[in-house]
């Protein structure tokens, strides 16, 4: 009797062992909190419940959130109770103007570690990296789903936006930094790359990861472009630059750019978040 009760358990346990983690994943620029936004009806206060409706509305499970300031991110924490959230700030004369920001839904997955690189030269000391005049970074969670046990590791990305070494040679550090970090485990990494398709940088990226939107088992939804372009609420996007990517580990369902607006017409902020189904 107890050998079979050994035998029984021993099977929950496989069949544990071999299920799937199904998460939705998502990127999300949210767009810092600019006074010159207020004059056209677009300061956070008027936006910030759009924002976090996006993300309860479109059932993100985790999402890598870019440029909200510290009170920001406090005020979205607030209109999501549901989720916990991980960060680290960077960019301006401080270092503290922005913070790049993991949101995930804690009755679903289990922060397990943390930790932040800097696109430079010494990625693993905080710095300033080649032609760039401030912090640009990349914040990192490693995770346990919950229900089948799987780690992944999830990397939420902020480029520096200007000047073209400082953008070039970050590709490289991802990469670089992905190999020192992740253990081999399953890795979603997301951001605003601040780089379209075809530059050094994002080259460098697909020698490791793979882009969603090429991987999508269904045709993607949403139009192609992300960036609204500083400052701009109504758009339309002119140019791709915030990217879902993902390790051949991970099965891509589908991929959808949201395009949702507030009452007055005007999009949530100046980038569109995207957000993929995905199994590993």
């Amino acid at each position: 009797m107890k050998r079979l009760f050994l035998l029984a358990l021993a099977t929950v346990m496989m069949v544990g062992c071999s299920s799937k983690a199904e998460l939705r994943v998502a990127t999300y620029n949210i767009r810092y909190d600019a006074a010159a936004d207020a004059k056209g009806g677009d300061s956070w206060a008027e936006r910030k419940g759009a924002v976090a409706e996006m993300i309860k509305s479109h059932d993100f499970d985790i999402v890598g959130t870019q440029e909200g300031d510290a009170r920001q991110i406090e005020e979205l924490s607030a209109l999501l109770p549901e989720y916990d959230h991980t960060g680290h700030p960077y960019g301006g004369a401080k270092g503290d103007a922005h913070t790049a920001t993991i949101f995930y839904k804690g009755a679903k997955m289990e922060l397990l570690d943390e930790g932040t690189f800097w696109y430079s030269p010494t990625p693993e000391v905080e710095s300033i990296g080649w032609d760039a005049t401030d912090l640009r970074l990349c914040h990192w969670g490693k995770f346990r789903e919950r229900s089948s046990g799987k780690e992944f590791y999830f990397l939420d990305s902020h480029l520096y936006w200007r000047l073209k070494e400082a953008k070039a040679n970050s590709g490289k550090v991802h990469i670089e930094m992905i190999g020192k970090i992740t253990e081999g485990k399953p890795v979603v990494s997301v951001g605003d790359f601040n780089s379209g398709e075809n530059t050094p940088q994002v080259g460098d990226i697909l020698s490791l990861l793979k882009d969603s939107r090429a991987l999508s088992e269904s045709a993607p939804q949403g139009c192609f472009d992300t960036d609204l372009g500083g400052g701009n609420f109504i758009g339309p996007a002119k140019g791709r630059i915030d990217y879902i990517f993902v390790s051949p580990q991970i099965r891509v369902k589908d991929y959808a750019v949201l395009e949702d607006k507030r009452e007055n017409g005007h999009y949530p902020s100046d980038h569109l978040p995207i957000v993929c189904n995905v199994e590993f």
